[in-house]
């Protein structure tokens, strides 16, 4: 498994696991109009630290085992790989995005379309890392 192949293991399965906890940690995570709480901005706060830090920790231990392969530049084919992966995830953020502020046609606030747009990017993030994934695993 190369070095991108596995970063991008890495940021999918941590996006995945800390968006999950943070979902589940919300006081009103599925209402589209939630109340303004402080409880809310320092969950996500606390969230985004989080998942820095464990990104970041990963990489540097996958960057420690394999020094050379960390610092070898994108090939054509990493780079084809890259450029479709954000390609299908740049359709599917503007779909959901798109289909988050229309929600306010379903009774949701500022904060509850907020919301859903930053979903919206997280699950946008998710498909083009396992994008990724796949066309790693191809070949």
């Amino acid at each position: 498994m190369s070095f991108r192949e596995k970063s991008a293991w890495i940021i999918l399965v941590t996006l995945i696991v800390i968006t999950s906890a943070y979902m589940t940690h919300m006081q009103q995570p599925w209402t589209l109009a939630p109340d303004p709480s402080p409880f809310m901005f320092y969950t996500l706060v606390h969230a985004v630290i989080l998942y820095v830090i464990v990104v970041t920790v990963a990489h540097i231990v996958i960057g420690v085992r394999a020094p050379r392969e960390a610092r070898a530049p994108k090939d054509e084919r990493e780079r084809l790989i890259s450029l479709r992966a954000t390609a299908v995830s740049a359709y599917v953020y503007a779909i959901l995005s798109m289909a988050s502020i229309f929600t306010i046609h379903f009774g949701a606030n500022q904060f509850g379309i907020g919301y859903l747009v930053l979903l919206s990017f997280v699950v946008a993030e998710v498909v083009n890392y396992a994008v990724r994934i796949y066309y790693y695993r191809r070949g």
